[in-house]
């Protein structure tokens, strides 16, 4: 494998098939605008010839993202990931004469109410938040709406008050995020060592670690500890206040190309944590013309006003019906003691052959083992109109603390079927999926066991090679 940092992204190229090296690229690697969250994130995946041509200028573009980083659910709201909480107001104001020393600065509308100028996004355009209206701390709300005018109350430069000519509810109270670690690990021979620019190894990953932090204590922070004569500097939002939420995540990129994130997220005080992914992506390119096909494992047919969708089978993303949004809930489980784990795309040619697989789901391990995952984990995933996959990990305020390792990986399927593996700390998890009648096989070195199976599917073992046969279902086996 190759690594190579450059300003604020990394690649990774790993090698694919006999043909093809596959390179992904992150970004956010150091730095980020202040307010922004900065959060790691995708910027695309694709295929180069081994041999000839630029190392990181693979033409065959797989995918391209522009938010793949997961946010939480807390409270109703998205926070994380690339959101921020949805409070603040943005209010159009010319030439409201506020500057940096007015940042903190505590006006009231006309109910009452108290608004915090977080934000002097130029001289027309002033970004403020109210009090927290909610029942506490951990229960926040805010008001979303001013009334009026704003009039000065303390702690600014210009007293002169604001007035509104427009405003625009439910912008981000942002850099939401404080990161307590974001570094590339690179691993040679057994030995880790910090990336700083390129360099061949057997595998590298991404770590970062972060605190959300609650947005009903940001303003009330930036105002006390705001220095006298006021801000000489835009501070970063997210250096004030208090966590909530702490995430880590170790994203490890192996040498075929599979994407693993381990991650670990934990409650740092009692606010209400609806759902979080740890993993979500946005939908592929159609390289090979033929379109797009998804498979969402252990699902019953889904309902919706656009119809009834069957994703136990291959359906496209594209020129047909799609739900517009759906949250399907544990009534759609095909199986109620092993919920629904993984999403599978397949590109199809324009002869209507299947050129490529990519899949994405949780490994059954830590609390994303069935037994655990089934009693923390109450909807599949958000079916939206965008095609974006959106699946949970947990959710409905189920527990405290989650320890789970999610996958993204591309492969090379058969026809109508698809083997593929994916290894995590000494055992490799064997997952065949079957849509038409066929015998898939697949070589082992280890010990087998067979996980879990579903459907008209016979398997055996036999001198370390797995042949799974029949007409429909799944068979997921684990070597160790």
């Amino acid at each position: 494998m190759i690594v190579s940092r450059i300003r604020e992204w990394v690649m990774f190229r790993s090698s694919f098939n006999e043909e093809y090296d596959i390179v992904h690229q992150f970004t956010n690697i150091i730095g980020a605008p202040i307010s922004r969250n900065g959060q790691v994130d995708f910027l695309s995946s694709a295929l180069t010839p081994k041999v000839g041509g630029d190392s990181w200028n693979a033409p065959i573009i797989l995918s391209t993202s522009s938010d793949e980083a997961p946010p939480c659910v807390i409270n109703g709201a998205f926070i994380g990931g690339g959101h921020g909480q949805p409070c603040c107001v943005t209010i159009h104001s010319p030439m409201h004469n506020k500057t940096l020393k007015d940042l903190g600065a505590v006006y009231t509308d006309d109910d009452g109410v108290r608004f915090t100028i977080v934000e002097i996004e130029n001289e027309d355009y002033v970004k403020v938040v109210s009090e927290n209206i909610g029942e506490s701390e951990v229960k926040y709300n805010f008001k979303l709406e001013i009334a009026g005018k704003l009039k000065f109350l303390s702690d600014g430069c210009d007293k002169s008050d604001i007035i509104i000519e427009e405003q625009f509810p439910r912008t981000y109270l942002s850099n939401a995020l404080r990161h307590r670690r974001r570094q590339v690990v690179v691993y040679k021979d057994g030995k880790a060592k910090t990336l700083l620019n390129s360099c061949e190894c057997d595998y590298g990953e991404i770590q970062e670690s972060y605190d959300i932090i609650n947005p009903a204590t940001i303003a009330p922070a930036l105002t006390s500890e705001r220095p006298d004569g006021g801000y000489k500097h835009l501070p970063m939002l997210s250096d004030f206040g208090k966590p909530m939420v702490s995430l880590d995540h170790k994203f490890i990129i192996t040498p075929d190309g599979t994407i693993i994130v381990d991650f670990v997220i934990k409650k740092l005080m009692d606010v209400r944590l609806d759902n979080y992914m740890g993993v979500m992506y946005q939908e592929k390119r159609n390289v090979y013309g033929g379109g797009i096909h998804r498979v969402l494992c252990k699902v019953k047919p889904i309902t919706t006003e656009e119809g009834t969708f069957d994703f136990s089978k291959p359906y496209p993303l594209r020129g047909a019906a799609f739900p517009n949004h759906i949250v399907p809930g544990r009534e759609y489980w095909a199986n109620p003691d092993s919920p629904f784990d993984r999403i599978v795309d397949y590109f199809r040619d324009i002869d209507g052959k299947d050129k490529l697989g990519f899949s994405c789901g949780y490994l059954p391990v830590y609390d994303g083992h069935p037994n655990i995952r089934k009693n923390i984990v109450d909807s599949l995933m958000l079916l939206y109109k965008t095609r974006k996959a959106y699946p949970y990990f947990i959710s409905g305020d189920k527990v405290k603390t989650a320890h789970g390792v999610c996958y993204k990986k591309f492969f090379i399927p058969e026809q109508r079927s698809s083997v593929y593996s994916i290894h995590f700390e000494n055992k490799k998890y064997i997952y065949f999926d079957i849509f038409e009648n066929t015998s898939l096989s697949f070589k082992t070195s280890g010990e087998i066991s067979l996980f879990e199976k579903d459907g008209d599917l016979t398997y055996k073992i036999e001198n370390g090679i797995i042949t799974v046969s029949g007409n429909k279902g799944f068979a997921v086996f684990i070597e160790e």
